[in-house]
C-alpha cells in the first residue's frame, strides 16, 4: 500500500527497553518511557516505491516544560526497532507549535537499532514561558521501512506520525506512544520532582457520608528516588485523609492509585473540591512544586438512583449456542436481582416478537448476542454481563418505580413514578414498556451436549435437543422498541415524582403467575438506556386461586374465570386453565 501502513502482530505486544541510563545533569522530555517496541510489536511503516518524508513528532506542554526552566535541549532521541534497513539519514527538530518554524535542528548519519542521539546543531534553553513544544525526528525514503516504534503508555500528546507535512494523530489506536525524547541537560537539572500526573473521580456523584473513589497517577520525574511519597487529600480546603505508597519511585517510574476518601466532614449535599498534594516523605522540598497539586470536583447527594444494567438478548430456540445466553442471564437474574433486567428476544421460534426481533437483528452480527444498555454488543456469557454491570457507571440522574395491572378486557396499565435529581428545561428522554414472562416450554439446540464444548451450567449433560423451561421471554413491547418521547416530560423539576401511565392491549399469555413486566428510559439522542425498573408481578393475572383446575365431581379439566366460577371453554380474557391464569383471545 502506499499510504501509512500498521503492521500489527496476532502475538501480543513485547515491550523492551534499550539503554535508558543518564548522565549526571540529564533528562529526557518523551511519553515512552524510555521504550522502544519490538519489530513485532506494531510498527508503522513508511511508504514504498516513491520517496517520501516520513517523521514522528511528540508534544511538550507548558506543565511540563515549567520543571526545565534555564535548562537546554541539547539532543532528540529516536527510538528504531530492530528491522532489516534503516534510513540514510534522521533529522531532529524542534518547533514552537505544530506547524511552526523549527528554531533548532540537527542531522545523524546511520541510524541502527536503539536508541539514536540526534545532537542539536544549536541547544534550545527553556525559559518557562512557552505554551508548548513539539520535538521530533522524520527521515525521508523509497522503500518500506518498520522503523516507528511506540511503547509504554499511550499519551494524546505522543502519538503524533507525519508524512508529507501532513500530521496525524495515533492515539486513539492504543498503541502506546512514540519512542521520541528530548534530551535535557544543564547545571541544574532538578533531583526532587515528583508529578501527579492525572487525577479523576471514579464517579461525578457520591452518596453523602460514603468514601469518594478517586483514581490517581503519579511518577518520578527527577533523579533522586523517593520511598514511599505522601498524599495528602484535601475537601473543601480540609485535610481528609492521607495515603502512602508502600513503595519506592524512580526515575520515570509511574503508580496508579485508587484512593478511597471519606467525605464525613461535609455535612451538605452539593459540590465538593478535591485538592490532592503529593509530598515527599521524608520531608525534602519538591524543585518544582507546580506539578504536585491537583484539583477535582464532584457532586455529594443524600439521596442517589441505583443505575439498573438492561441486556437485551438474541436468542431463539433453534440456536445451538445460545444456550450460553440462558446461563448467563440466569446467573445474573440470580446474582444481581436489583441491578439487572435481562430480555430475551426471540427469534424463529414460538416466542417472537415481530417489531422487536427485528430490531434486534439490525443490531447483531450473529446469534447468541447481547446489547447492553443499547450501547455495547456483547456475547452473553456470565462474565462479560457480570464484567459489564461491574464496569458501568452505577448511577443515574433518574429514579423510577413501577407498577403494572391488567384488567378483563385484556388490557394492562402501566405506571411509572419518575422522577430527577436535577432539574431540566428541555429533558430529552424516550420511554418503552416491555412484558416478559417466565417458565415458557421450548426445545431447545444445544451444542454443548457430551460436553466437548466444555461445561455450561448443567447443558455439557442434557442431550443435543432438550425441552426445558426458559425465563426473561419478552412477549411484547410498548408502544415501540424505541419508546414514546410523549411519556416523559420536558421540563422536571428536582425532587418532583411524575406519575405516567400508559395502557396497552395484553398479548396471549401462557401463565399470568410467571409474567412481569420493565420500563426503559432511554437517551432521546443516543437510544442509551439511563435507567429501568421492574415489577415482579402484573396485578389481575396472579390472584392466588390458580390451583382451580378441575371440575371438583368429575375431576375434568375445566375453565374458570378469576372468581373460580366455571365458564365456557371458548370464553376469552383473562381465565384459569389447567391451574394456570392466562390470557386467551
Amino acid at each position: 500500500m502506499r499510504n501509512l501502513l500498521l503492521s500489527l502482530m496476532a502475538c501480543a505486544v513485547t515491550l523492551f527497553s534499550f539503554n535508558t541510563s543518564k548522565a549526571e545533569g540529564q533528562l529526557f522530555l518523551s511519553y515512552c518511557d524510555g521504550q522502544i517496541a519490538t519489530k513485532t510489536s506494531g510498527t508503522i511503516t513508511g511508504q514504498s516505491g516513491t520517496n517520501a518524508t516520513i517523521g514522528e513528532v511528540i508534544r511538550i506542554p507548558a506543565s511540563m516544560l515549567g520543571a526545565y526552566q534555564g535548562l537546554q535541549i541539547t539532543a532528540v532521541r529516536a527510538g528504531l526497532p530492530d528491522a532489516s534497513a534503516y534510513p540514510d539519514e534522521l533529522t531532529g527538530w524542534i518547533a514552537a507549535s505544530q506547524d511552526g518554524e523549527r528554531i533548532a535542528t540537527g542531522t545523524l548519519s546511520a541510524p541502527v537499532a536503539g536508541w539514536n542521539e540526534i545532537k542539536l546543531d544549536k541547544a534550545y534553553t527553556i525559559t518557562g514561558n512557552e505554551a508548548e513544544l513539539w520535538i521530533g525526528f522524520e527521515f525521508v525514503q523509497s522503500k518500506k521501512l518498520n522503523v516507528i516504534s511506540f511503547a509504554g503508555d499511550t499519551s494524546v500528546d505522543g502519538c503524533w506520525i507525519v508524512k508529507n507535512g501532513k500530521y496525524t494523530d495515533f492515539s486513539s489506536r492504543d498503541f502506546g506512544s512514540l519512542s521520541v525524547e528530548g534530551t535535557v541537560e544543564g547545571d541544574n537539572i532538578p533531583q526532587h520532582n515528583l508529578t501527579i500526573l492525572s487525577a479523576s473521580t471514579t464517579y461525578t456523584m457520591t452518596q453523602l457520608g460514603q468514601p469518594i473513589k478517586t483514581n490517581v497517577r503519579i511518577t518520578n520525574s527527577a533523579s533522586v528516588a523517593a520511598e514511599k511519597p505522601v498524599i495528602e487529600c484535601s475537601l473543601n480546603g480540609n485535610v481528609v485523609y492521607t495515603y502512602v505508597y508502600p513503595r519506592t519511585l524512580n526515575y520515570r517510574d509511574k503508580a496508579d492509585l485508587n484512593l478511597e476518601i471519606p467525605s464525613e466532614s461535609i455535612a451538605e449535599e452539593g459540590e465538593v473540591q478535591i485538592d490532592l498534594n503529593l509530598k515527599w516523605a521524608d520531608g525534602s522540598a519538591d524543585e518544582y512544586e507546580a506539578d504536585n497539586v491537583y484539583s477535582l470536583t464532584t457532586t455529594l447527594s443524600k439521596e442517589v438512583n441505583i443505575r439498573v444494567m438492561v441486556a437485551e438478548e438474541a436468542t431463539g430456540g433453534w440456536c445451538q449456542w445460545c444456550v450460553r445466553g440462558l446461563v448467563g442471564m440466569a446467573y445474573m437474574r440470580e446474582n444481581y436481582p436489583e441491578t439487572f433486567i435481562g430480555i430475551g428476544v426471540h427469534n424463529g421460534d414460538p416466542y417472537v416478537v415481530s417489531e422487536y426481533d427485528s430490531w434486534m437483528g439490525k443490531k447483531i452480527s450473529g446469534y447468541p448476542s447481547a446489547i447492553v444498555n443499547r450501547v455495547k454488543l456483547i456475547d452473553p456469557n456470565s462474565a462479560e454481563l457480570e464484567q459489564n454491570l461491574k464496569n458501568m457507571y452505577p448511577f443515574s440522574e433518574a429514579g423510577m418505580k413501577l407498577s403494572a395491572k391488567a384488567d378483563e378486557n385484556g388490557m394492562v396499565k402501566f405506571n411509572v413514578e419518575l422522577s430527577f435529581l436535577t432539574s431540566m428545561t428541555d429533558a430529552q428522554y424516550n420511554m418503552a414498556f416491555v412484558l416478559l414472562e417466565d417458565q415458557l416450554p421450548i426445545t431447545q439446540s444445544n451444542a454443548y451436549a457430551g460436553g466437548g464444548n466444555g461445561p455450561m451450567g448443567g447443558f455439557e449433560d442434557m442431550p443435543r435437543s432438550v425441552d426445558i423451561e426458559i425465563d426473561d421471554v419478552a412477549r411484547a413491547i410498548y408502544p415501540s422498541v424505541t419508546g414514546s418521547s410523549e411519556l416523559v416530560p420536558a421540563q422536571v423539576n428536582r425532587g418532583e415524582v411524575y406519575n405516567i401511565e400508559h395502557e396497552a392491549v395484553l398479548p396471549t399469555i401462557a401463565d399470568g403467575n410467571n409474567v412481569w413486566a420493565a420500563v426503559l428510559l432511554t437517551d432521546r439522542a443516543t437510544g442509551e438506556i439511563v435507567q429501568a425498573a421492574k415489577v415482579s408481578s402484573i396485578e389481575g393475572l396472579a390472584t392466588g386461586i390458580q390451583q382451580v383446575s378441575r371440575d371438583a365431581e368429575t375431576g375434568i379439566e375445566t375453565i374458570f374465570d378469576l372468581q373460580g366460577r366455571r365458564i365456557d371453554s371458548n370464553a376469552t380474557g383473562i381465565v384459569i386453565r389447567n391451574g394456570r391464569i392466562s390470557f386467551q383471545r
